[in-house]
């Protein structure tokens, strides 16, 4: 072999060992990549853990359930997916005691309450202030109303030009803040704002600031595990709402407040297996659903299928998974049903 040939083939090891050395770092970080994605997006769980045992059975609002006939028209032709299991997490619950009454005395001087409460019912407690403003606190759950009496005030029946909506939003988380009632996955949340006109004929919804004189702000908890939403058991308004009217006045602003909420603690939980989303249909046919929001109709299509968690309407230790079904009568009414998620050999 002559020197030549011996050069030519040293250079061009020589080209394909850089090649090498420039290339095999570039794959293995591309394939080491590609193993952490799908690793990502297929994570591998663990069998459910049950810690809790046998869980309460979720306590739906007493509702009638109406005999119907349920199809389905969803864009992808099937049921979704969702697993074969899902977290289950514990409501903190506080233990007042004999300071409840106090606690919430606190509270409602922080909302303009400065008299003494009066004994409406056991653990429900009524307070009235100079405003014409009344507040109605349950101490054993925290929850409460705040109302004035705005369809009878000829005033707040005017025209009135409302603040946009992210000042709205923050008169109300004020409000709820002044009054320590804004926990945090509440600040964090999703917020709402509706428009209302309040005349002489009624009390209705609008569709725009112009036409009315007063607005609602609407709190969501932010979502927890996995994205997946909170919903209650009015799809059409949060447990924490603030009505706002255009009124600078202190005391005929904030004209009604409904506050329901309880506290979940999002670092203790426990793992349940749930039921398919095949089950789920089968169950919403069956008539082991709740309705959230109900149609006058007989046969109602189905076209949206998904996990969410309800949030608790009564005194419980445990905040549970639901099958949301949404859909309608023939595109008129809308309906939306729950159906809990939790596999019935684990719940008592």
């Amino acid at each position: 072999m002559s020197l030549t040939t011996v050069g030519a083939s040293t250079r061009s090891g020589l080209k394909v060992g850089v090649v090498a050395v420039v290339i095999i770092p570039i794959l293995f970080s591309l394939i080491s990549g590609g193993i952490r994605l799908y690793k990502k997006a297929h994570p591998i769980k663990a069998e459910p853990n049950v810690r809790y045992g046998n869980i309460p059975k979720i306590e739906f609002p007493e509702k009638v359930v109406d005999p119907k006939t349920f199809t389905l028209e969803l864009t992808s032709d099937q049921l979704p997916n969702l697993g074969n299991q899902a977290r289950v997490y514990v409501v903190f619950r506080t233990d007042k005691n004999f300071l409840a009454l106090e606690t919430e005395t606190q509270t409602a001087k922080q909302m303009g309450f400065d008299g003494e409460p009066q004994l409406v019912s056991p653990n429900l407690y009524q307070f009235t202030n100079s405003s014409n403003q009344k507040l109605l606190i349950n101490i054993l759950d925290g929850s409460f109303r705040l109302s004035y009496p705005y369809r009878e005030d000829q005033m707040l029946m005017t025209s009135a030009s409302l603040p946009d909506k992210e000042q709205l939003v923050s008169k109300a988380k004020s409000f709820l803040s002044n009054a320590q009632k804004l926990p945090k996955d509440i600040d964090e949340g999703e917020s709402k704002v509706s428009y209302w006109k309040n005349d002489g004929s009624g009390f209705k919804q609008v569709s725009s600031s112009s036409e009315a004189n007063m607005a609602r702000i609407d709190f969501y908890r932010a979502s927890v595990n996995e994205d997946l939403k909170i919903v209650s058991s009015d799809v059409n308004r949060a447990p924490i709402s603030v009505l706002v009217s255009g009124s600078g006045s202190n005391g005929k602003d904030i004209v009604d407040v409904d506050y329901k909420y309880v506290n979940i603690d999002r670092n203790s939980f426990a793992t349940y297996p749930i039921k398919t989303s095949v089950e789920a249909f089968a169950d919403l046919k069956n008539g082991a659903y709740w309705p959230a929001s109900d149609t006058s109709g007989k046969d109602v299509a189905i076209r949206k299928v998904s996990l969410a968690y309800f949030e608790p309407s009564t005194l419980t230790n445990f905040m549970q998974p639901v099958y949301v079904f949404e859909g309608d009568n023939n595109g008129k009414e809308k309906f939306t049903a729950y159906v809990p998620a939790v596999m019935k050999e684990f719940t008592r």
